[in-house]
């Protein structure tokens, strides 16, 4: 065989073929967040969160305390809710910094979810909707500070994340069809 045939036959071999979509897969997914979509129920569907995402307030928690609350599109907060009564609600809670509470207690007023700084270029980010009380879906990522400092551009991935966190979870999943 002549190289320019051996170089041909190579690449389409299926082995090789499923070797590079693997290595491409790879690479693409590096800086993935990671769901957790446990707390899901059958009742939460993406369309039904979507619709209400709308007009939730996105609360960033920093360390230390202070809360800084802004609407879908990443603008200051000017809704009904003033921020104080925005923690209270249906909400998108967004953590900066490590957290030492498990997802499941996100939006618990009794849980001790607090953003711990940590001063560095690539930050923790833990974010979750809360139905109240209630974690309904979230996810942890690390996120360089000045991607993070753009609300525009970063509460827009934070609400696009967390929807395909219900679209992912079981609780969505057809109920199995009896024959």
């Amino acid at each position: 065989m002549t190289k320019l045939k051996e170089k041909h036959y190579v690449l389409n071999r299926p082995i090789t073929r499923l070797g590079l979509l693997v290595g491409v897969a790879a690479l693409a997914t590096g800086c993935a967040a990671h769901l957790q979509t446990r707390t899901v129920q059958p009742s939460d569907t993406y369309d039904a969160w979507a619709t209400r995402m709308e007009t939730m307030p996105f609360v960033f928690h920093r360390a230390g305390g202070p809360t800084e609350v802004y609407d879908v599109h990443g603008h200051a907060w000017s809704g009904a809710q003033g921020s104080a009564d925005a923690a209270d609600g249906q909400r998108v809670d967004i953590y900066v910094g490590g957290l030492s509470t498990p997802a499941t207690s996100l939006c618990s007023a009794t849980g001790s979810a607090a953003a711990s700084g940590t001063g560095v270029d690539d930050t923790r980010v833990t974010a979750a909707i809360c139905d109240h009380q209630r974690t309904v879906v979230s996810f942890d990522e690390h996120v360089r500070a000045r991607v993070l400092a753009t609300k525009p551009a970063y509460v827009p991935r934070v609400r696009h994340l967390l929807l395909e966190g219900i679209w992912e979870s079981v609780a969505q999943e057809p109920e199995p069809l009896h024959t």
